[in-house]
């Protein structure tokens, strides 16, 4: 619900701004809308091609996902556990719901946890940073439409970065100590 407020709350921001810039209400509400539309398809066609990339660079233990301690304390100095609650978990894509934990001691759990954690760190990067793209889209309008459109996805695409992140240094840690339980 809070991402859909955000997206039409900066849509009316967006249109209004440019109407009174511009004057033109209606171009700047097609152009607008489809913007909203060309980063929201963005976002699902990169999702959709990430996910098919192999599960070993997605491992639980890559490098590239570990969290530092500056940016664990960052998180906790930002509350980010706070933001969890207004960030849609879409695990039903994948049948793996990464929005409570459901099991620390099963190794095997952990890893899919963490797995399926590290596709969606990928994949929501790639949809902040990539999500700029629209402004090469002749139906996504001026500057004035298509940055502030880019802008809303970048932030809405990165919370679910930190929440993600946030929690992989204790879903390794439990992941590290159920497999040498074994």
């Amino acid at each position: 619900m809070f991402y859909t407020a955000t997206i039409a709350t900066a849509n009316v921001i967006i249109i209004l701004v440019n109407t009174l810039c511009a004057g033109d209400f209606w171009f700047t509400a097609l152009f607008s809308v489809l913007g909203t539309a060309s980063v929201i398809a963005y976002d699902g066609i990169t999702a959709f091609l990430i996910r098919r990339l192999p599960e070993k660079w997605f491992a639980p233990e890559k490098k590239a996902f570990n969290v530092s301690r500056f940016e664990k304390r960052l998180y906790s100095k930002l509350k980010v556990k706070r933001l969890a609650s207004f960030v849609p978990e879409l695990g039903g894509f994948t049948n793996f719901h990464k929005d409570k934990l459901e099991s620390a001691t099963d190794s095997s759990y952990l890893s899919r946890f963490l797995l399926e954690s590290n596709y969606g760190v990928a994949i929501h990067i790639v949809n902040a940073v990539g999500g700029f793209v629209i402004g090469f889209l002749p139906f996504c309008g001026g500057v004035g439409i298509w940055l502030p459109v880019a802008c809303v996805n970048f932030v809405l695409s990165m919370l679910p970065v930190f929440i993600l992140r946030n929690n992989t240094p204790s879903l390794l840690f439990l992941y590290k100590r159920t497999k040498k339980q074994r």
